[in-house]
């Protein structure tokens, strides 16, 4: 089994540098940032995936403290891939783990679709698979019921502001459009300033991956081509990775797959219900040990 050191290492693959962060014991398990801006930090730790394994957290191109070329076209998801794939080989691991939160669970089926044959399994937290009209149509569902909670009542211009923000374009920061949106993302929006506040953005790489349609790929016809296990992690009031459009399909066409949907959660489930995304981690691990 490969080894790594732990702590803070750059590792130069795919002709960039990818800044990595290794915590855990176990066998391999990659992790990257979602790709379109936010550096990996805000998934650090991950207590339930250390257990089992060497987490190697990684800031994608351009993201963080890694490089990337200012060139828009390289950003597509051919080439995230590519940087996952160049990242295994140079730590001489035969067989990985992958994971990844939104867009990083985005890299990590589209991984698995190309290089099912290196996976041990992936573990997908609240992953995008399509972005079409079945997504849409879940999402207004999750914004429009939210009309009815008491923090939209006390804020009653924060549901129009916020999707008049959605549909602006690719004119705003990622800080300006988490400003006007980030309650959305939580089951308990009173969470949103204080859990986003500390995020570290690239709003260059924002920009790339807009131009370059990084996520817009359906990856749903493919993934019948992943036999690896999969655990599919989804909190149930996600409006931007839904129980039904993502994590429903997702472990309907993926043949050896486990949903699990964390119940009072939105975006980030291991935020708004630590134990419970443990708990769904243990036994999916503990299944694959058995």
């Amino acid at each position: 089994m490969a080894t790594v050191p732990q702590g803070e290492q750059f590792i130069e693959a795919n002709g960039i540098t990818l800044h990595c962060f290794v915590r855990g014991s176990g066998p391999i398990l990659l992790l990257p940032s979602p790709g379109w801006g936010p550096s990996v930090d805000y998934l650090m730790p991950l207590p339930a995936l250390e257990r089992h394994c060497t987490v190697v957290y990684f800031d994608a191109r351009h993201s963080g403290k890694s490089t990337g070329p200012d060139n828009p076209e390289e950003y597509t998801l051919d080439h995230f891939v590519a940087d996952i794939e160049a990242l295994r080989v140079h730590l001489g691991a035969p067989e990985i783990f992958i994971a990844g939160h939104s867009g990083g669970g985005h890299q990590a089926l589209a991984y698995g679709i190309e290089h099912n044959d290196h996976l041990l399994g992936i573990v997908t937290i609240d992953a995008i698979a399509a972005a079409d009209d079945v997504r849409m149509g879940e999402m207004m569902k999750m914004i429009d019921k939210r009309r009815a909670e008491p923090f939209y009542r006390a804020h009653p211009t924060y549901i129009d502001d916020a999707m008049a923000t959605m549909a602006g374009g690719g004119s705003l920061t990622i800080e300006e459009i988490l400003e006007k949106t980030g309650a959305f993302y939580f089951h308990n929006p009173e969470l949103a300033a204080g859990s986003l506040a500390n995020l570290q953005f690239d709003n260059d790489v924002l920009r790339y991956s807009q131009v370059s349609g990084f996520q817009s790929r359906n990856l749903l016809p493919d993934l019948p081509r992943i036999t690896a296990p999969t655990l599919i992690i989804v909190g149930d009031d996600d409006f931007q990775c839904d129980p039904v459009s993502q994590g429903g399909r997702m472990h309907a066409a993926l043949p050896a797959s486990r949903l699990e949907i964390i119940e009072d959660a939105g975006h980030f489930p291991w935020i708004e219900q630590p134990e419970a995304f443990d708990a769904a981690c243990e036994r999916w691990f503990t299944a694959l040990n058995g």
